[in-house]
């Protein structure tokens, strides 16, 4: 994503601060008439170079962060010491019925802080919020869902070296990274629950990471035409974008987390996870 303001900063550190959010609610704006694009998918499957990418288009707008990181009322798994695996505290995720409409209202007014409002369409990538398709579905109008799909075995992978354990963690302390079993049961859970609830969607549309770094061009004027924009008019094949401050054309990068996993990690990943490494075509026997 691109480099964030420091009132993104600021908002993202005192979420939790009830004066600050109570702030952020009455001086917000009730969001209406706005296409809403939810960028969902499992952690390091490209979703934030999908939704930086989609950001360039005229007519649409972004966060420039996770919006659970700029409202008090989106938990994050974080918040429950599970960086990057919102599977292991899935329940906490969750919004309960009877407060779904207070909970859709504050969440709008706080976003609108940092929409550029005069665009029609709005974009929002929060990886958490693979858990609330039927909540954005009911409270928000004119959603659509993009679900991004990577090869499980590099996802595990990404987990695996880049989720440091936290403090409160029961595996803190133990273990420096998730047990790479862990990792890919993750990307299983997020699958399946996609597989679950994406019936409850009225738009939803699912492209892969492979589709996407291999014909950038064509899937973005699919994507387009499933939102109802238009094309972008340039092409992305050799544009540069900066994701997680490095540096990158759009190209698959499966090919170097694949090269770090043994067989015995090839082995754990294909226990945990097989119906859905079968189901996309990405099952590999060790």
């Amino acid at each position: 994503m691109a480099d964030k303001p420091l009132f993104h900063r600021l908002v993202g550190r005192l979420r939790k601060n009830k004066a600050l959010m109570s702030f952020l609610d009455i001086t917000g704006s009730n969001i209406q008439n706005k296409k809403w694009v939810f960028v969902i998918g499992c952690y390091n499957s490209g979703t934030t170079l999908l939704e930086q990418v989609l950001s360039t288009h005229p007519a649409m707008s972004s966060l420039l962060d996770e919006g659970v990181v700029l409202t008090d009322k989106l938990r994050r798994p974080e918040d429950f010491a599970w960086r990057r695996m919102w599977h292991a505290c899935e329940d906490e995720m969750r919004i309960k019925e009877a407060e779904a409409p207070e909970v859709a209202r504050r969440v709008k007014r706080h976003w609108s802080h940092f929409y550029d409002l005069n665009k029609p369409v709005l974009l929002e990538k929060s990886i958490a919020n693979t858990t609330r398709i039927e909540f954005f579905n009911n409270y928000f109008k004119d959603v659509y869902f993009v679900h991004l799909v990577r090869n499980g075995y590099a996802v595990a992978e990404g987990i695996h070296r880049k989720a440091a354990i936290m403090e409160g963690n029961p595996l803190f302390g133990k273990e420096d990274r998730y047990p790479i079993e862990l990792c890919a049961q993750q990307w299983a859970r997020s699958l399946e629950l996609v597989e679950q609830t994406k019936a409850k969607a009225k738009n939803f549309y699912e492209i892969t990471y492979e589709e996407f770094t291999d014909e950038p061009d064509a899937v973005l004027r699919e994507i387009t035409d499933f939102i109802g924009v238009d094309p972008f008019r340039n092409s992305f094949k050799n544009e540069v974008f900066s994701v997680h401050n490095v540096e990158s054309s759009i190209r698959n990068m499966n090919k170097k987390s694949l090269q770090t996993l043994s067989n015995d990690d090839i082995n754990l990943i294909n226990k945990a996870a097989l119906p859905y490494l079968e189901q996309y075509g990405y099952l590999i026997k060790a």
